[in-house]
């Protein structure tokens, strides 16, 4: 232990940060499947969830500009981003004709291209309806440069591509319900799920307040709206934290409440601590050494370790309550040890069969409480003999009246089948009603306020926040850029449907090299065809002459170009398929996908193309690893019986894996009849439910037929004991927001408390007092 208090000691130093992961995608699995999806999914994760969205909102735009200037100066001396987007300069809103003007003449639209290709006598006819439009602005500079005005539309058809946003005083502002908006967007300097990043956020709730109030008026109210991961993982956070401290405070309490009124001594409380910390500080260390890091959800279930490893404590503390002067310690552990060592046993069972569902989240659970759960015994084992070796006053057990009539209520056989059967056939009944929801979402409880605030700015900006997207992979970059155009247009046909409201492409602003000759080619002949035509029309200085020299636009160019911000992190690069294969992979992010089966159904027909969407994906494996764990589940209980038979024989084998079996149906059917819907949590509480259900009946089997009534009442307080703890802890996850830690709870809760009840039926029943011929 002093060297897993020094080993703590330095995992909580090493580091300027706490080995405590706050990242729900941390419990996920990998994908196993396609090494690319995973690569991309990781990579468009890691780049959108350091991104934060701003909208300052106003009636008046004045007033909107004003506020938004005043809002991004004091945003940039909070500290908490690393670069702030919100007035352009003028060399950035001169980068796209920068970037695209000496390439003009190989960029074209697709109305463009079939214009150019079948009848381009109308593009002539559009140069001049646009010099006869008032509001046209066409100019002589222009008109030298590009006079069939060609980039224009260009230009257009770009800004369109780039949602509902046009420029105001630098900002890019929108209009929605009669309010201006203006947006600033903002790079966090660090991880969205960094704790110290998270603390910042009351000065910006601050900040936002301030400039809210500053500008207000009675009549023109200034509102700011903001969306990004750091919000959730913050609210995840603090409910985390909360939840741990209701838990395992609230445990800790019950437990110290119920050790002063059944022992009224600060020993037993002091080794009932000690069993504790130890346990916690050994899980923490060993979780720690294993994984780097522990994650919050781990710590959430890992504080109810506290209920379960205060039970190897109960049994010999209240040993020693019933020996009164005649305690000896080591005889009383020896009393114990087989029960409290098979207890272990079946418990580590249940615990450590969670390693077998590739669920980091679940592996790490099953690791820290396995650990927590071993030195909590050991404790136990060896240092309750030396440290509780003095006997405690004597005086009777608490509730002996109570306990005395429960044991007597289970020596009655009509109690003994009947009471185990209308259960069992109630808990069939419900479990006839369960439903099974395995949406991985239940794992996170959204706060409705940024859930709201999240869907007014995609309504306002047209783009959502999702991760639903396509992965588009091709051998070379500039297939990949053909690729891209190719699957560009079948969504347009999807946006045209309304099967999908829009979509990003980094194929709309970067056309492939043998697109950009053909457009190249179109634009020459056009220039021959109708060059002079146009110089009849319109009388220029000097005829339309085409003397340009094709130059490629490159992935490098775009990609190297302010333009390229918003939409960067969509292009991957190089991408490893497996081990002997490359590809270039690129993103395409879909919004309001209205008809999900069209999505998939261009994935399907395509082998270039994967439909990505994290939250369906480990949906998906949830269903699939409840189905395993039901399997491991069935494995673990047949394996627990064999190891009780082999020591009971079968008749008590099965007297004693009854109460367990039946209070896990019985925790099913209450979850299922309460209106929650069950999940992969719920089945990993019925392995919680075995393990520590078979304590219960391994202490009564233990019990022998000649053991006086003093010993079995002992016995009960103990087991009863251990289950209001149990009760205490897991009960108290049936209060969290989270639904699966909720659905969890409630299982637990009741499958514990009749585990507790039946748990008798192992006890066998004690001989009659011997008669007066018998003693002769």
């Amino acid at each position: 232990m002093l060297l897993l208090v020094a080993a703590l000691g330095y995992q909580l130093t090493a580091n300027k940060q706490l080995p405590i992961e706050t990242n729900i995608l941390a419990l996920l699995p990998k994908n196993d499947q396609d090494p690319a999806a995973q690569q991309a999914f990781d990579h468009i994760a890691t780049s959108m969830s350091n991104k934060v969205i701003f909208l300052v909102g106003s009636p008046n735009s004045a007033t909107m500009i004003t506020a938004a200037e005043q809002f991004s100066l004091q945003l940039a001396k909070l500290g908490l981003f690393a670069n702030i987007d919100a007035k352009m300069s003028n060399s950035q809103q001169q980068a796209w004709v920068q970037l695209y003007y000496p390439k003009r003449f190989q960029l074209l639209t697709p109305a463009q291209q079939q214009r150019l290709t079948h009848n381009p006598h109308q593009q002539t006819e559009q140069v001049l309806q646009a010099l006869y439009n008032p509001f046209s602005g066409v100019t002589g500079a222009e008109l030298k440069h590009d006079p069939f005005l060609l980039f224009r539309d260009f230009l257009t058809q770009l800004s369109a591509q780039s949602g509902h946003f046009s420029l105001n005083h630098g900002f890019l502002s929108t209009q929605y319900h009669q309010r201006h908006y203006a947006l600033i967007t903002a790079e966090l300097a660090g991880s969205s799920y960094s704790v110290k990043l998270q603390h910042q956020l009351p000065a910006l709730n601050a900040l936002q307040k301030q400039i809210i109030n500053q500008y207000s008026t009675a009549t023109k109210k200034v509102d700011i709206l903001h969306t990004g991961v750091i919000f959730y993982a913050a609210h995840g956070t603090q409910s985390a934290e909360q939840e741990i401290s209701t838990i395992g405070l609230g445990s800790l309490l019950g437990i110290l409440v119920l050790l002063v009124v059944v022992y009224r001594s600060p020993l037993p409380l002091a080794l009932a601590l000690l069993s504790i910390s130890c346990g916690l500080i050994a899980a923490f260390v060993g979780t720690v050494a294993i994984f780097g890091k522990v994650h919050l959800f781990s710590l959430v279930f890992g504080a109810s370790l506290i209920g379960v490893s205060i039970d190897y404590a109960f049994h010999y503390l209240t040993d020693r309550l019933a020996a009164g002067k005649d305690w000896n310690p080591h005889q009383g552990l020896k009393h114990i040890f087989v029960a409290i060592s098979l207890g272990l046993i079946t418990s580590l069972i249940g615990y450590l069969g969670m390693l077998v569902a590739p669920f980091p989240g679940l592996q790490q659970l099953s690791l820290f409480s396995a650990i927590g759960l071993i030195a909590a015994y050991a404790t136990v084992v060896c240092w309750y003999p030396s440290l509780a070796s003095k006997p405690c006053s004597p005086r009777p057990l608490p509730c002996r009246q109570l306990l005395n009539a429960w044991l007597q209520l289970w020596h009655l056989a009509s109690v003994r089948w009947s009471v185990p059967l209308i259960l069992a056939i109630a808990s069939l009944v419900g479990l006839y009603h369960t439903h099974y929801d395995d949406d991985i979402r239940q794992l996170q409880a959204l706060p409705q306020q940024l859930k709201q605030q999240e869907a007014t700015i995609k309504a306002i900006t047209g783009v959502s926040s999702g991760q639903q997207m396509l992965l588009v992979k091709a051998k070379t970059a500039q297939d990949l850029l053909t690729k891209l155009a190719a699957v560009d247009q079948q969504l347009d046909k999807l946006v045209i449907n309304h099967k999908l409201d829009s979509y990003q492409s980094i194929g709309h602003y970067l056309p492939s090299i043998a697109t950009q000759k053909h457009n190249f080619e179109l634009v020459k002949h056009l220039y021959q065809q109708q060059g002079s035509e146009l110089d009849k029309k319109i009388k220029l200085s000097q005829p339309p002459q085409f003397t340009a020299t094709f130059q490629p636009l490159t992935i490098a160019d775009y990609l190297a170009s302010p333009v390229s911000k918003p939409l960067r992190f969509t292009w991957l690069g190089k991408i490893n398929q497996s081990p002997s294969e490359q590809n270039y992979g690129a993103v395409i992010l879909l919004s309001g996908v209205n008809q999900l089966s069209a999505i998939k159904q261009l994935a399907v027909q395509d082998s270039q193309l994967s439909y990505l969407n994290k939250a369906d994906e480990v949906s998906q494996l949830f269903g699939q690893y409840r189905q395993r764990v039901t399997e491991l589940l069935i494995a673990a209980t047949m394996v627990i019986l064999a190891l009780l038979v082999w020591r009971y024989k079968l008749k008590k084998g099965l007297q004693m894996i009854m109460p367990s079996v039946i209070g896990g149906c019985a925790g099913i059917a209450i979850t299922s009849i309460s209106g929650t819907p069950l999940n992969l949590f719920n089945l990993l509480a019925l392995i919680l439910i075995l393990g520590i259900g078979i304590d219960y009946s391994l202490f009564f089997a233990e019990l022998k037929s000649t053991d006086n009534d003093h010993h079995r009442r002992s016995t009960l307080l103990a087991i009863t004991l251990s289950a209001l703890t149990t009760v205490l802890s897991f009960g108290l996850l049936a209060l969290s927001a989270t639904q699966a830690i909720h659905s969890f709870g409630i299982t637990v809760l009741t499958g514990i408390i009749i585990a507790w009840l039946l748990a008798p039926l192992a006890m066998t029943p004690s001989s009659p007092a011997p008669t007066k011929a018998g003693v002769k």
